[in-house]
């Protein structure tokens, strides 16, 4: 949660301290590139997974939840677009990288706190959405969605030796860490769907501010083996988005013959 602020401010200053730039008469179409930084709520269906409270579980351990709460982790990343088909459209592939903590308990990854973390991942989220956008005035208004693939891999969390065990009855910390890396990569879990909306303002320095809210399907549910529900993993991403303006410049007057839709999709005549 630290993060989120950390993140707002940086988009603020970066775009705050970009010098305006001439747009009296002059088209300055937005560049294929954005960059935004946010936060990832990762549902864990295990949070309802109370034992025995109050007293002690037979092998000693506390009762209470096997996991942490669901994690809400920061994010940062980049997208590209590039025009397809038709005006307005856009294939849209992203990278987004954040960092989890996980355990393995019930036969399953599942997430940490920080004092009980036995692997520390970290995951980049590769989107292949596709875009379809409406800008009206100063606003472009996107809707889409497409595959994505989730790339995660744990290594043993710093300050755990490989044989290090919280009770007699766990296995050691290596082993577990091979466990959650193995769980991860089975049954598709790397396989997320992505449906997302966003939105960008044009401000007068030809940049744009935005934001943008996406959701990861965790379809593999559907044929994993686990009791946890079609809901577990689902992911939930908000982010805010800035875009710089390409440095190609199109001075517009009565005479000019306007430019083709490909250089007019995105841009405002001041």
């Amino acid at each position: 949660m630290k993060q989120f602020p950390a993140i707002i401010i940086s988009l603020m200053l970066l775009t705050t301290t970009i010098s305006a730039q001439d747009t009296g008469g002059t088209l300055r179409p937005y560049s294929p590139w954005s960059f935004f930084g946010g936060l990832n709520y990762l549902y864990n269906a295990d949070g309802d997974g109370v034992t025995e409270v109050p007293g002690m579980n037979p092998d000693g351990s506390p009762g209470g939840l096997d996991s942490a709460p669901s994690p809400l982790v920061g994010l940062i990343g980049a997208e590209y677009r590039l025009p397809v088909w038709k005006p307005g459209v856009y294939f849209a592939p992203s990278a987004s990288l954040f960092m989890l903590a996980y355990l393995w308990a019930d036969d399953r990854a599942l997430p940490a706190e920080i004092e009980n973390r036995t692997a520390f991942v970290p995951s980049l989220l590769l989107d292949a959405s596709f875009l379809y956008t409406i800008e009206k005035d100063r606003f472009l208004y996107s809707f889409g969605g497409g595959p994505a693939l989730l790339i995660r891999y744990g290594f043993l969390e710093a300050g755990v030796s490989s044989d290090e065990k919280s009770y007699d009855s766990d296995m050691p910390a290596g082993e577990q860490v091979e466990e959650i890396n193995s769980w991860l990569w089975s049954s598709l879990r790397w396989f997320y769907p992505m449906v997302q909306a966003g939105i960008r303002y044009r401000l007068t320095n030809g940049w744009g501010a935005g934001a943008s809210l996406r959701a990861g399907l965790p379809v593999f549910n559907l044929w994993a083996d686990s009791d946890t529900g079609i809901a577990d993993s689902l992911m939930l991403i908000f982010c805010l988005t800035i875009t710089p303006p390409s440095g190609k410049k199109i001075t517009v007057s009565e005479d000019t013959t306007p430019p083709p839709p490909s250089v007019q999709e995105g841009l405002t005549i001041e």
